[in-house]
């Protein structure tokens, strides 16, 4: 018996800002969309999952266990590979579990830290007593951005030099 996987597909509106999670902490993310919500749920723990860009994506703080840890629980309950995505060294956890939600990344808690597993409709509301709420002691709000990547600048800088390099090769 083969079994197909397809992964969830974020909408075109989303682009490489799903990649982009709203906080600077160790967390862990998937597209929003399938089942994701109740993998995120069964791996969280503590932690809130929240909907960050209005609907784009689903994180979690690495609260109370390791990003590899976090990893690992997602892909044992059904994530794909290609999926999941994370910020942190393997061995991270969450450092900011007592800030607000992010501001301006269109964020809400989708599930309540704890709660492990509350199924949801397709409608997104809860179908089961758990209780979902706007705020959360356990989703981190964004902090000062790490300077340690490489940025857009950086980037358009090198580009202009390699290609007047290039050009200046072929002008012989």
């Amino acid at each position: 018996m083969s079994t197909t996987t397809t992964a969830a597909t974020p909408s075109s509106t989303c682009g490489a800002r799903l990649y982009d999670t709203p906080v600077q902490d160790a967390v862990c993310a998937m597209p929003a969309g399938g089942n994701h919500t109740d993998i995120m749920a069964a791996c969280c723990k503590d932690a809130d999952v929240v909907s960050y860009y209005d609907g784009c994506g689903l994180y979690c703080l690495a609260a109370g266990q390791s990003v590899a840890d976090l990893t690992a629980c997602l892909f044992d309950h059904g994530a794909a590979y290609s999926d999941v995505f994370c910020r942190g060294n393997t061995t991270a956890t969450a450092t900011a579990t007592g800030a607000s939600l992010p501001t301006g990344a269109g964020a809400s808690v989708v599930v309540t830290g704890g709660s492990g597993g509350a199924s949801h409709t397709s409608d997104g509301t809860d179908s089961s007593s758990s209780s979902s709420s706007t705020t959360s002691p356990n989703a981190a709000a964004g902090l000062h951005p790490e300077y340690s990547s490489v940025t857009t600048l950086g980037l358009t800088i090198g580009a202009l030099l390699f290609s007047a390099t290039a050009f200046g090769a072929f002008q012989l």
